[in-house]
């Protein structure tokens, strides 16, 4: 379930990368290095430099990019009047070695990186997100009520962005990242609850969203039966677990006057049950920040791993389960809840082994 954490040459990599645009002749930002870097090989979004500057990716930049980075930062005149790429023949001598010193450099660690870390290429998942069989990923959101949808979600209008009409879209953008840095070669699929076709549904499904939870329920109540009613929980205030051990019990968001300061979300995963192949995997919450924070979980940097060495020893591989989990919000922004801190975990459940915990 949990990946090996990415080697030192990986790091050291990313950290170079990140350290050479923060600190190598000013600061620059992710979007006006990749501007620069653009005029030797094409564009490069802030995205893509995100990720070369982060090792949890997997993600390394191509040899003819660092080439590139060595070239822009082996002198300060690439930086006179905004970053721009100079050309080789401009260099002096000097700067040309400087340029040779830190190509050998990147190029080195990249190697380093590639042959002696490269993701193992076996059946094991890398991450949570991971999914090594290669086949098809829908992911799902609940199409916003039409009174709450924005201008931009009526087809008829000029400025028509086809998801915007999507709730948790917060939320869908953290796991669609995700799922593309482990699975690059995977067809990821997004859509409505409420237009999911048979095709969509075999595929490796994830749910966004109660209400995407609640669209789905009635196919697969009876068939994956966690103990987490399918309702709207944004309408009930709470999240609520159904245990035959000790009844129905609700867990609720706090708030501050009027702002919520902790949230409750939930994560559940097992095998989906229209395709005992693929999985199924719901990311909830009763609110979008709930919802976010579960999610959370297993794609920020700081705490994905320990949270899934957690998971792992206690739900067996191929076994359905969930937890249901505190997500404090600090500035309207969720923060990952840790899962190793017992005072997180308000409830969790396995069909493998049933077992439960209790809130506090």
């Amino acid at each position: 379930m949990a990946e090996a954490q990415p080697g030192q040459a990986a790091f050291m990599l990313a950290q170079r990368l990140r350290e050479l645009r923060e600190h190598g002749f000013g600061r620059l930002t992710q979007s006006e290095l990749g501007k620069a870097l653009g005029e030797a090989d094409g564009p490069v979004s802030p995205a893509t430099i995100s990720m070369w500057e982060n090792a949890a990716s997997g993600r390394l930049a191509p040899p003819s990019r660092l080439q590139a980075y060595a070239r822009l930062f082996c002198t300060a005149r690439s930086f006179e009047g905004g970053a721009h790429m100079l050309a080789v023949t401009e260099l002096r001598p000097d700067e040309r070695d400087r340029m040779e010193e830190l190509e050998r450099e990147l190029l080195s660690l990249r190697d380093s990186a590639e042959s002696r870390e490269a993701p193992s290429s076996g059946s094991e998942p890398q991450s949570m997100w991971h999914f090594p069989d290669g086949s098809r990923i829908t992911l799902v959101c609940s199409r916003l009520p039409a009174g709450r949808r924005p201008p931009s979600a009526d087809p008829s209008t000029l400025n028509y962005v086809r998801l915007s009409g999507l709730a948790d879209l917060d939320t869908l953008l953290d796991i669609y990242g995700a799922i593309r840095a482990y699975n690059p070669n995977s067809r990821v699929v997004i859509t409505a609850a409420q237009d999911l076709t048979r095709r969509d549904v075999a595929n490796h499904l994830v749910l966004i969203g109660g209400l995407a939870w609640e669209t789905v329920n009635p196919w697969f109540s009876r068939i994956f039966p966690i103990p987490i009613e399918a309702g709207d929980p944004a309408q009930r205030g709470a999240i609520v677990v159904r245990d035959s051990e000790s009844g129905e019990r609700e867990f609720k968001y706090i708030r501050s006057g009027d702002e919520v300061i902790e949230d409750v979300g939930f994560f559940a995963r097992g095998k989906n049950p229209a395709a005992p192949q693929r999985t199924l995997t719901i990311c909830g919450g009763i609110t979008t920040r709930g919802v976010r924070g579960a999610a959370q979980c297993f794609i920020d940097w700081e705490m994905r791993e320990p949270n899934e060495q957690y998971l792992k020893p206690r739900f067996p591989r191929n076994s359905t389960y969930c937890i249901v989990m505190r997500v404090p919000i600090l500035n309207d922004d969720p923060l990952t809840p840790d899962l190793s801190k017992k005072e997180n975990r308000l409830f969790e459940w396995c069909d493998a082994s049933t077992e439960t915990e209790s809130e506090g």
